[in-house]
């Protein structure tokens, strides 16, 4: 098989040159290195390109990391603030409703709209910052119903207390006259019929004469006289559902009749002993409107006597003192 001739072009001799074995093998070899050198430093230039970065992209990592951390110290502050409104609806419900004998806001309430954040929606993010996220997006949620959960209890709660306020003025809350208590409520012997009864009031032992002053803001209900009850008025606090009635007068006031508005502090009668009645006295009576269910007057004492005062009241109630009516 006849080799192979190669050739060179000799630009001084203007003319083409045989190339010999010798220098053929050495034309080879020198295109092998120049090949592999051509190879390596590719390889040398790619190692530099991936582990080497940009001043943009340094720029670019550092501002991830801020945000990376900036995420993870709101993480930390939205888990506060939801703290302090569990706080506040834990004192809304043991609190406030309390005093406002307001219904709390059920669990079941509170936790509508539970849910976590679209997952699908942190794709392409790394597993830290689509965790971090997750979380946030959760978090935010959460807050956004407490805080319009808590807003309409609030709300509810202002208008209870603006109702309250207005209540307060008639709501009975100081002694009807100046003597002493004698007879308390519950069942008791009645000093004329000599049976068990109800005695729906308390008894203040006083002198005929002595001025009976209406416990709360109201309006006049009833004047006059009625069976058992002698000369009584009757007085309606709307605002506070409460009725009270004076009884065992001897004589009411020329401008104490039906739809006079009175004062909590106003005479609206004098002590007397007519009607069923053993001695001079008043016999004060608290009822519930709607339902007339007759309430403990002695709870409503409190705020107008001192609490030693009132301990001695309460004492005579629970006693067994015969009534007188």
């Amino acid at each position: 098989m006849p080799r192979n001739s190669y050739y060179y072009y000799d630009h001084e001799a203007c003319t083409f040159v045989e190339v010999q074995p010798q220098r053929r093998k050495l034309f080879l070899q020198s295109a092998l290195v120049l090949a592999l050198a051509i190879v390596f430093a590719g390889a040398g230039m790619w190692a530099v390109y991936e582990t080497s970065s940009t001043p943009k992209e340094i720029a670019l990592a550092q501002e991830n990391e801020a945000l990376q951390q900036q995420l993870e110290a709101n993480s930390e502050r939205f888990g506060e603030l939801s703290d302090r409104l569990d706080a506040l609806a834990e004192t809304d419900r043991d609190l406030y409703r309390t005093i406002f004998q307001a219904d709390p806001i059920s669990e079941e309430v509170r936790q509508v709209g539970v849910g976590g954040a679209d997952v699908s929606e942190f794709d392409g993010f790394s597993e830290t910052a689509s965790e971090l996220l997750q979380e946030n997006e959760e978090t935010l949620d959460k807050l956004e119903r407490q805080v319009a959960l808590q807003r309409g209890s609030y709300d509810e709660l202002l208008t209870l207390a603006s109702q309250r306020a207005e209540a307060i003025p008639q709501m009975p809350a100081i002694l009807p006259t100046s003597g002493p208590l004698t007879s308390g409520f519950g069942m008791r012997r009645h000093p004329i019929h000599r049976v068990y009864k109800m005695h729906a009031g308390v008894d203040f032992s006083v002198p005929t004469g002595t001025p009976i002053y209406a416990t709360g803001d109201g309006i006049v209900d009833f004047a006059g006289v009625s069976s058992g009850y002698g000369y009584n008025v009757r007085i309606r606090h709307p605002k506070a559902k409460r009725v009270t009635l004076y009884a065992h007068l001897s004589r009411i006031p020329e401008g104490i009749r039906p739809g006079t508005p009175v004062k909590r502090g106003d005479v609206i009668g004098i002590s007397g002993n007519t009607g069923l009645s053993t001695a001079p006295h008043l016999h004060y009576e608290i009822r519930r409107m709607g339902d007339d269910e007759a309430i403990n007057p002695i709870y409503s004492f409190a705020p107008g006597v001192k609490p030693s005062e009132y301990q001695e009241l309460v004492s005579v109630a629970e006693s067994e003192n015969m009534p007188l009516d």
